[in-house]
């Protein structure tokens, strides 16, 4: 009864969540953990490798990304099949003022047999164009796009105006979500 209640959170986890322990498990160095996150495809061009590349493979990956990141934009299709997060960390490059230079990473996720997994991601010091960060991501292609009943009139075309500024809160700010290696207790909370 506990390992069906820990199946169907672990199933439940959003893209960010997912991504988050791909993530973690490539900068522990840790291979076959990270492959749990990858869809079955990339399981099986891994699987063929020999050990030495697999070990290259992961020492690549974890030089390639920052060791923590923070989380800019989630968006998921309307289809719900896919995702893609846009995501930040600081890289190596020391920049003015001795701070390090962004890293922007851009990560699509799919849904696999009801569970996430990291298909595509690349990291580069590019910022992400608003466009990226702006309104809500659309189908990714038009097989993928529901249909919409012949009975309901088209939908207008909008051409979204410059993004308003922020909306002014009160109060106390939640604090800003930092995916680490290792977190605490925390930091997790702060993350949900």
């Amino acid at each position: 009864m506990l390992f069906a209640a820990a199946f169907a959170a672990a199933a439940a986890d959003g893209p960010d969540i997912v991504y988050g322990k791909f993530h973690r498990a490539i900068a522990s160095g840790n291979l076959e953990e990270m492959m749990r996150y990858a869809p079955a495809a990339r399981r099986a061009e891994v699987a063929t490798m020999s050990p030495a590349q697999k070990d290259a493979q992961i020492k690549m990956l974890s030089m390639m990304m920052p060791k923590a990141f923070t989380l800019l934009d989630k968006r998921v299709a309307p289809d719900g099949r896919s995702a893609r997060l846009v995501v930040t960390g600081p890289g190596e490059t020391v920049i003015a003022g001795g701070a390090k230079e962004p890293m922007y990473g851009r990560v699509k996720m799919v849904l696999e047999s009801g569970e996430w997994k990291v298909d595509e991601l690349a990291w580069s010091n590019e910022k992400p164009s608003a466009a990226e960060t702006g309104p809500a991501m659309a189908a990714p292609n038009a097989a993928a796009a529901k249909p919409v009943a012949a009975s309901r009139p088209a939908p207008k075309a909008v051409t979204p105006a410059a993004a308003p500024p922020p909306a002014r809160k009160l109060g106390e700010a939640k604090p800003e979500c930092v995916y680490k290696p290792v977190m605490s207790n925390e930091d997790i909370e702060r993350c949900r």
